[in-house]
Parts: C-alpha cells; sequence; structure tokens
C-alpha cells in the first residue's frame, strides 16, 4: 500500500449524521485509506466562550453515533479514524475497538494523555503544528524514551497555508530526527502532498470537501473527492517506481535472462575499478 492516506472530514458534517455517513462513501470511492472525524465534546471545554464552542457544540459526534459511523466505514471497506482532545475520553474511545487514534497539534506535549492513549491504542498519530523546534524535540525525547509507538505529522496551523509558509523544512527535519513522519495538508495546492509522499511520509492527510460549494462545510483549505483520487493514483504510481527491498536479486534477474549480459554491461568500459 505504501503512504497512507487519511481523508480528513473533522466537523464538516455540520452535525448531519447522514452527511457524515456520505463522507464515508465518497472517501471510500476516491481509495482513500481512512476517514478521519473529531471526537471533540462542548462539555470538555475549559472555556465555554471558546469562539469555537457553539460550533463544537453543534457538531459533535455522540457515544452512538461513533459506532454507527464505524459500521458504515465497515460497510464500505475504509478505516475509521478521530482525534482524541480529552484525557477524560480516553476510555470510550478505546472501547471503539480502534487500534489507531489521533492527537491534534495542541495536544503534542499533552504528555499524561499521549501516554494514556499508548496504553489503549497500538499507533498514535500526533501533529505538531503551532510548536517550536525545542517544544517538538521535547516531545521526540518523551516518546522515543517511552518507546510509544507513534508517527508525527508535519503541520503548519494556519488555514488555509500560504505557500510560503508551507515550512517543508520542518518536515525534513522530522525525517532527520524521528523514525515516523507524515504530513498534514492544509494549503490549496496538493503538490505539498506529493512532495511529502516522494519524501518519506508513512502517512498523509487532508480535509476533504464533497464539492467546492458542499454539501456540508466547504473550507478554502479543502480539497476534492477527485484530488483524492490524484493522490491515490501518484501514491501507486510512487510505488511501482521506488519498488520494494528485493531490488537488487530482481535485478540481477533481469541481466541474467540474457546469458553475459550483466557481465558485457559491467566490462564494457575496460578496468575502471
Amino acid at each position: 500500500m505504501g503512504v497512507k492516506i487519511v481523508a480528513e472530514v473533522a466537523s464538516n458534517h455540520q452535525g448531519d449524521i447522514s452527511l457524515a455517513k456520505e463522507f464515508i462513501r465518497v472517501a471510500s470511492r476516491t481509495g482513500a485509506d481512512c476517514v478521519k472525524f473529531q471526537s471533540s465534546r462542548y462539555e470538555d471545554l475549559v472555556n465555554k466562550n471558546d469562539p469555537q464552542a457553539e460550533w463544537i457544540k453543534r457538531t459533535s459526534l455522540s457515544d452512538e453515533t461513533h459506532f454507527e459511523l464505524i459500521e458504515e466505514c465497515k460497510d464500505n471497506k475504509i478505516q475509521f479514524l478521530t482525534t482524541c482532545f480529552s484525557i477524560t475520553r480516553v476510555e470510550f474511545l478505546a472501547s471503539l475497538g480502534l487500534e489507531e487514534i489521533k492527537v491534534a497539534s495542541p495536544d503534542l506535549l499533552s504528555f499524561s494523555m499521549i501516554e494514556k492513549l499508548a496504553g489503549r491504542f497500538k499507533h498514535l498519530i500526533i501533529s505538531t503544528g503551532m510548536h517550536n523546534k525545542k517544544e517538538i524535540k521535547t516531545a521526540i525525547d518523551f516518546l522515543l524514551t517511552n518507546k510509544i509507538n507513534a508517527t508525527l505529522l508535519h503541520a503548519v496551523s494556519l488555514y488555509p497555508t500560504p505557500t510560503d509558509k508551507a515550512f517543508i523544512s520542518k518536515f525534513l527535519w522530522l525525517k532527520d530526527n524521528f523514525p515516523h513522519i507524515g504530513y498534514s495538508h492544509h494549503m490549496v495546492d496538493i503538490e505539498p502532498v506529493k512532495f511529502a509522499m516522494a519524501n518519506g511520509a508513512e502517512i498523509v492527510e487532508a480535509h476533504m470537501k464533497l464539492g467546492e460549494n458542499g454539501p456540508g462545510r466547504a473550507a478554502p483549505w479543502d480539497i476534492l473527492p477527485s484530488d483524492f483520487e490524484t493522490l491515490v493514483k501518484y501514491r501507486d504510481s510512487l510505488n511501482q517506481i521506488l519498488g520494494d527491498k528485493k531490488w537488487l536479486d530482481e535485478e540481477e534477474f533481469l541481466f541474467s535472462e540474457e546469458a553475459g549480459a550483466r557481465e558485457r554491461f559491467i566490462g564494457r568500459w575496460g578496468n575502471n575499478k
């Protein structure tokens, strides 16, 4: 399969569960591997005067709805994924039978929650937006010291992210400092997603909209189903180009099909060793 492609619905369903299920069906048809929601709750907000409070209240998924959406995902052969926003929700989310869970950028340093999630899920996907190098290094040290199975996503928490603020150099820095990396996309152009795929990302996620003007919320940083299809095709093509670990033996086999071909190629210009 190669790179895992995540279609991020977030709260674009606007609290309409029928629409949330349509997102699942469309994401599945594009060939995406996962469809992701958000398990935020109004009750868990520290500040009920938060500008997003009413939106969170409107779009929060009930416990029952989580099970409904998981069943819809099973029916459509796509993985259900969600974001945990509160340590008080870890046990419920673990009861859903999921193997991996997402941690949003604001919780990169929420080590109590991360440690509890690591004890209940096989794999964590953690975004690094809005954090500086020192903070990310602190998180990396924590994850490595505690042997937590995680993938760190490069993310810039600007919606949409301008081209000159993409900071792909941060993605490359993550690659040098953590064994498992990915990319969380908040731009209009999907080319950075392709760059990430070709340069070591194990997971890429992008926000999905069903059409230019909906149905559901359609923000400037959301990409269309056709864009996801493009990314899936690119990923599959990339897999073919990169090959796998058997390439050394396979290349030798190709040349052995014509007796002496390998020796002729290697020795064509004499002794250059």
